[in-house]
């Protein structure tokens, strides 16, 4: 691992063991195990730090590429995987190399954007992934109807709100209860969900 991944790794478990992204350039020192110089050659400052802590760990990690999202089967799997697939992109954890573990994303989540530094650069990447989430169940719900798997007299635009509000439900509940079982909760209001939407 080369020197700036291991301060952004050592940095992001220090923010994460604190629970604040409130130190000091001293304890970035300590837990690298870097000289002032040796961390400055690699960042400009702190707030350098914290930024592309942000893009490492925030705005790359949430992009999701749709085109690996293995779909097969009827609508009923091919959504049912989708929205699944989506949801554990973010459950499943960011690898620390350097430590060799994974750490709770929605930790991550919470720390970095409740206290101050969450910029323009992750609202917009957040904002577009949910847009793409809807295109991306919107074109399975449009499939689904033409093979007469999903029911006709739903408009495709109410259907795709049901989806995506029940799949946004579950990630809010991940990110609030962090010990409650998401597959569990998902595989319940998936089916209650679909029962709705089934072709009568």
């Amino acid at each position: 691992m080369n020197t700036k991944d291991l301060i952004l790794e050592k940095t992001l478990k220090l923010i994460l063991d604190k629970g604040t992204i409130d130190i000091s350039i001293s304890e970035i020192r300590n837990c690298t195990g870097l000289t002032t110089g040796g961390i400055y050659y690699h960042f400009s400052d702190k707030n350098d730090i914290f930024e592309s802590i942000m893009q490492k760990y925030m705005v790359d990690y949430i992009k999701i590429d749709f085109d690996k999202i293995p779909l097969e089967g009827s609508s009923k799997e091919r959504i049912h995987d989708g929205l699944l697939y989506i949801l554990h992109h973010f459950t499943d954890g960011v690898e620390i190399e350097s430590i060799n573990e994974k750490i709770n994303y929605g930790t991550v989540l919470i720390l970095l954007t409740a206290t101050g530094y969450s910029d323009y650069e992750v609202n917009r990447t957040v904002s577009q992934i949910g847009t793409d989430i809807g295109i991306f169940i919107n074109g399975l719900v449009e499939d689904g109807k033409m093979q007469n798997e999903i029911r006709q007299d739903f408009s495709t635009k109410n259907i795709v709100e049901s989806l995506y509000i029940m799949y946004m439900g579950i990630q809010c509940i991940w990110l609030d209860f962090p010990n409650a079982d998401i597959d569990l909760m998902f595989e319940k209001n998936f089916d209650m969900t679909w029962q709705a939407i089934e072709y009568q």
